[in-house]
């Protein structure tokens, strides 16, 4: 048991007196016990102080030492931090290690430091080893990590003490090394999106859709076109570096500094809407391929990208900015040398950090789902396909049997655009989002004079007489035939149900809708009667042909698929 030397106190049950305290001194304490109605009561009498003193011999006391936050802080080594996550590595980092002794009343001697991993990063101390650390004394060491060395940085630097265990800091990280070569444009940038969804179709033909990937799988194919030192530069990156992570430009997402920007800035000024910048990402200022910056974004203001890290060097005016994505090579480039110094390829780089995008649905509702009313683009052909969903008997003996299983055509339609500039791509772009490969629906029209007006309707009215276009005997309602979509000169658009049809004549065929007009529309009033079918996109996979850079010219086609089981 251990042995206290201390001195009694006033006890904390009222009474007791110290005495080792003065009469004196204690009339200036304030009388609480017993309780009264006075809030305080001093004690009259002469205030004359006196010292006393505790005796000359202190009391003894029996007592055991109890556990405390003092044994768990002190008599050991604190290091701090004990993780170092360096994230995407683009330039030398340099990062400090604290450490400190913490016993209050021993030293203790640094015998030696373990790196293991450690190619590209280096630990500087204060001083020679071994080195003594005098009780509760603290150094510092610096951690630099280059861009030289192994892709993926998984390093374990440990502190050795006599006579203790190590203690150890882990450093992790990508190092990074950036696409310079730019595309050769005369055959675009094409950019690929690929969702994954799970479609389960019913007896009915009614489907669910299930996606599968938060964000798209993303590439870009390209062509590049070096000669002399861009030639060796780009050979000698594709033999070293061909199996790990570049940080790549966003080429079609190209910015200009509109003035030069000075070393040492902490922002880059640019118009940021619209383009591909990520909070936490990375940015490029670029002015040849040997020229280059590589800069950390963090936050994006709509005239400015604020860095994490000031740039180092100086940007004339005319430089371009990139948002910049961490990717792979997909395959490896087959280098064509139509002479021995220049080298021609086509590249196609896959991003392997997730791309958001905000996904916006076209703003027309219609029974429950947005309508598309972009208008197909037609410099190629419109193409329209019913397929039904048959099964096929075939013992190659007998004559074949045909099941349509379940009575409904499924058209696949092709749909097209021509987009120009960041505002028009970035909403497409939002589009194809909300689409997420073939997870949603939309109603799409045919885009055709599907149907001819032959009379005025009534604004009261709920029925429309048609020229005959065999709609009784065909169309009878069907999914795909039983939505129109009404469009008038003056741009007013109409969605409307047909409930009912019937024949009036050789020549005219009269429909009921389910709603009325709440106008009069007489046939010369009537741009186009579209059939209105709800579509999705048939597969996960939509590309975009990048013409120009974002400021320009883009295309995208895709095919929209039936889905008459959920009309």
């Amino acid at each position: 048991m251990a042995v206290i030397l201390a001195t009694e106190g006033a006890s904390a049950n009222a009474g007791y007196v110290n005495p080792n305290v003065t009469a004196a001194l204690r009339s200036f304490a304030v009388d609480y016990w017993p309780t009264h109605t006075a809030d305080a009561d001093l004690v009259p009498g002469a205030y004359a102080m006196a010292p006393a003193w505790p005796p000359a011999v202190p009391k003894v006391v029996g007592a055991v030492a109890a556990v405390s936050y003092f044994d768990d802080f002190y008599n050991r080594i604190h290091i701090a931090p004990s993780r170092i996550d360096l994230g995407n590595l683009i330039s030398v980092q340099t990062r400090s290690v604290v450490v400190w002794n913490a016993w209050p009343d021993q030293s203790r001697s640094l015998t030696a430091l373990d790196l293991v991993a450690a190619g590209g990063i280096t630990a500087t101390g204060e001083g020679a080893l071994p080195l003594a650390f005098a009780p509760l004394q603290q150094r510092t060491w610096s951690i630099a990590v280059g861009t030289d060395g192994p892709a993926v940085i998984a390093a374990t630097l440990s502190w050795l003490f006599a006579g203790l265990d190590p203690i150890p800091v882990e450093i992790t990280g990508n190092r990074l090394t950036a696409w310079t070569i730019p595309p050769v444009w005369h055959n675009g940038v094409l950019e690929r999106l690929e969702w994954l969804t799970e479609v389960q179709r019913g007896a009915d033909g009614s489907e669910d859709a299930y996606p599968l990937r938060d964000t798209p799988r993303r590439t870009w194919e390209f062509d590049v076109r070096v000669a002399a030192a861009n030639r060796w530069l780009l050979e000698a990156t594709l033999y070293d570096w061909s199996a790990r992570n570049w940080a790549f430009p966003v080429s079609p997402d190209a910015s200009v500094l509109a003035a030069l920007l000075p070393a040492a800035s902490s922002s880059i000024p640019l118009a940021t809407a619209n383009l591909d910048y990520a909070i936490g990402g990375l940015a490029m200022l670029w002015s040849s391929p040997t020229s280059y910056e590589l800069v950390e974004i963090a936050d994006i203001q709509a005239n400015a990208l604020l860095l994490v890290r000031p740039t180092v060097s100086e940007w004339p005016r005319g430089s371009r900015v990139y948002p910049t994505r961490i990717a792979q090579l997909a395959d490896r480039p087959q280098l064509q040398r139509p002479t021995s110094r220049r080298a021609d390829a086509h590249v196609r780089m896959e991003a392997i950090e997730p791309c958001d995008w905000p996904a916006v649905p076209p703003a027309t509702m219609y029974a429950g789902y947005p309508v598309l009313e972009h208008a197909d683009e037609v410099s190629t052909v419109p193409t329209v396909v019913y397929e039904r969903d048959l099964d096929v008997l075939d013992d190659d003996i007998g004559p074949i049997s045909v099941d349509d299983l379940t009575g409904l055509a499924w058209p696949q339609q092709s749909h097209a655009w021509k987009l120009n500039g960041r505002a028009a791509r970035a909403s497409h772009r939002s589009l194809l989002y909300y689409f997420a490969g073939r997870a949603n629906f939309v109603w799409l029209s045919s885009g055709q004079d599907d149907i001819e007006l032959a009379a005025l309707v009534g604004a009261t009215a709920a029925t429309m007489d048609i020229a005959w276009c065999g709609y009784t005997r065909f169309g009878r309602g069907q999914a795909g035939r039983k939505h129109l979509r009404i469009e008038l000169v003056d741009g007013t658009v109409f969605h409307r149900a047909i409930t009912t049809w019937a024949e009036v004549d050789v020549a005219t065929e009269r429909l009921g809708i389910n709603a009325q007009l709440a106008r009069d529309v007489s046939p010369e009033q009537v741009a186009r009667i579209s059939f209105l079918s709800l579509r999705r996109l048939a597969g996960d996979a939509v590309e975009i042909q990048h013409l120009t850079d974002s400021e320009g010219a883009a295309a995208c086609s895709v095919q929209f698929a039936g889905a008459p089981g959920n009309e």
